[in-house]
């Protein structure tokens, strides 16, 4: 089951992310000290970042029976929208403010719960559907945009919709299909894989130096 590999290239691509995200997690922890709400925040993103490439690296590897095979790929998907709502956390909980703070959060996570509840009963949704919800998810940091550029640093929003903008083209790519260059060897998924990893990258970053000393 695990010796010959479903879909190598996404396999591998998640999995070399998924021990960086392990590595991250333990630099973040290691740099909040015994600042309480630091550490809580920034292991909800990394244990997010875990999950999913975790997830990803597990459905995509393994040859299975179809139903145990349906049941990772509703991890997978699930997954997802954990990394949304926890890449988030830290961001909304130090770059925004008193009502807007405990909102924004709370619609964050709320969302982000249906969009789990939905891949659970409508896991065959067509694609671009899945797409469309993910990448509204993904960029509800809009509604309190001017908040965050009030209390954030630039670098922080640049480096943010450049994640954004990074992940959104992956989507895009996932949802149409285009760029499919060697179907099941190096086509539209794998390209999306690696968008998606950037983004967690840039992301990674920005929490990194902005974030990370706002929170001191």
């Amino acid at each position: 089951m695990f010796l010959k590999m479903k879909e190598p290239v996404n396999t591998w691509t998640h999995f070399v992310l998924f021990m960086a995200a392990i590595v991250g997690l333990v630099f973040l922890i290691i740099l909040s000290k015994n600042n309480i709400s630091k550490l809580i925040t920034m292991t909800i993103y990394g244990v997010s970042m875990i999950l999913l490439y975790g997830a990803s690296s597990l459905y995509h590897w393994v040859r299975t029976t179809p139903q145990k095979e349906l049941l990772l790929k509703k991890v997978d998907h699930i997954a997802i929208y954990l990394l949304i709502a926890g890449s988030y956390t830290p961001v909304f909980y130090y770059g925004l403010e008193g009502a807007w703070r405990w909102a924004m959060l709370s619609v964050v996570w709320a969302l982000a719960f249906i969009g789990m509840l939905l891949k659970i009963w409508f896991i065959h949704a067509p694609r671009y559907v899945s797409s469309a919800f993910y990448v509204s998810l993904g960029w509800i940091a809009l509604v309190p945009f001017l908040q965050l550029v009030k209390n954030l640093p630039v670098g922080a929003i640049i480096l943010m919709a450049l994640g954004g903008v990074t992940y959104t083209v992956g989507a895009i790519i996932y949802a149409t299909k285009i760029f499919d260059f060697f179907p099941k060897r190096f086509g539209f998924h794998e390209i999306f894989h690696i968008f998606i990893g950037a983004g967690s990258i840039v992301h990674y970053i920005m929490i990194l130096i902005y974030i990370m000393p706002m929170a001191e």
